[in-house]
């Protein structure tokens, strides 16, 4: 009896020790928050999780889709984010003030060059403007007020000594509507990204005014990969096996471009049309994801000194730590 009454006890502890060490051995998962745009190396890890050989053994991977940077810092301070991909500008501001995040790897750049795709601000062909000097008394649509779209523009106008706010209007939209709103009027200079860009030079009536590396004058990074600091230091090899597998993935992008967007775009990471998807112009990126630091504390002390959007320089140098790479 004394057997049989001890035997259910033994059971239930052996049951809860297999569940424990179950628990004990799943990999840690990143809650990571994604855009909808210049981004394909970071979806393609969820679109072909096969490429990368530690997503489900090392980490787990959750990608979230947000529409806008404050919604995705407001989740990353709501506990609800571990990291995720941003504009470098978007993290000067958060490190500004006081958000516990780094930039860890790159994902694009606005670069020079007819290889590389950089956002391109369009005019209607036959209308009045004929340079950026003609945007006085003007409207220029961006994405958001103090986003990447928002500084590009207001260098782009100071370069013609047009005064952003005094002599020109700073009108925010969303990139699908930009088209239209210039052939109808509504604004007098848009902001175009892929795949918008082609999307209405298809359509025709619209013509380059300047891109993004015309207007600040050099290659700068356009989005990165960052993390929560606390998350850094809690799982730092967690971090090392995600951004192995993503340079991994990013080689691969690089390499076979074409088949990874008809991946994706079946994956429903694209909604664009495929023929014209294949298309597109692609922004340049780092095969090794190596963050180009230098010309974020160019757009850093922009911010500071010309936009005044900063109260005190930001220390990007400590905002940046490329140590999780895997080494070259």
């Amino acid at each position: 009896m004394k057997r049989s009454r001890c035997f259910p006890a033994a059971l239930l502890a052996v049951t809860a020790l297999g569940a424990f060490n179950a628990a004990a051995q799943e990999p840690p998962l990143i809650r990571f928050g994604r855009g909808f745009a210049a981004e394909e190396q970071v979806w393609l890890m969820s679109a072909r999780p096969e490429l990368t050989p530690n997503q489900g053994k090392k980490y787990q991977l959750k990608q979230i889709l947000f529409q806008a940077n404050p919604e995705r810092f407001q989740a990353f301070l709501a506990g609800e984010l571990d990291g995720g991909t941003a504009p470098g500008l978007a993290v000067i501001f958060a490190r500004a003030q006081g958000v516990d995040m780094k930039i860890v790897a790159s994902v694009c750049l606005e670069a020079a060059g007819r290889e590389w795709f950089s956002t391109t601000y369009m005019v209607k062909d036959d209308g009045p403007v004929r340079s950026a000097k003609d945007l006085k008394g003007g409207t220029v649509g961006v994405v958001g007020i103090k986003t990447a779209t928002d500084l590009w523009a207001r260098a782009g106008l100071l370069n013609a000594s047009v005064v952003p706010d005094k002599d020109a209007k700073i009108f925010p939209m969303g990139f699908p509507g930009m088209g239209d709103a210039v052939r109808t009027g509504k604004i007098n200079a848009g902001t175009f990204v892929e795949p918008f860009y082609s999307a209405e030079m298809a359509r025709g009536g619209l013509r380059k005014l300047f891109t993004a590396v015309e207007a600040v004058g050099y290659d700068h990074e356009l989005l990165d990969i960052w993390f929560g600091e606390k998350f850094l230091k809690a799982h730092p090899d967690t971090v090392r096996a995600f951004l192995a597998d993503y340079v991994a993935v990013t080689k691969y992008y690089l390499a076979n471009t074409a088949q990874a967007k008809r991946d994706l775009h079946k994956a429903g990471f694209v909604r664009t049309p495929l023929e014209i998807y294949l298309k597109n112009a692609d922004w340049k990126r780092d095969p090794a994801a190596r963050v180009d630091v230098a010309s974020l504390d160019k757009l850093s002390k922009f911010m500071l000194e010309k936009l005044q959007w900063l109260e005190k320089p930001v220390d990007v140098r400590q905002m940046v730590d490329e140590s999780y790479l895997p080494r070259q």
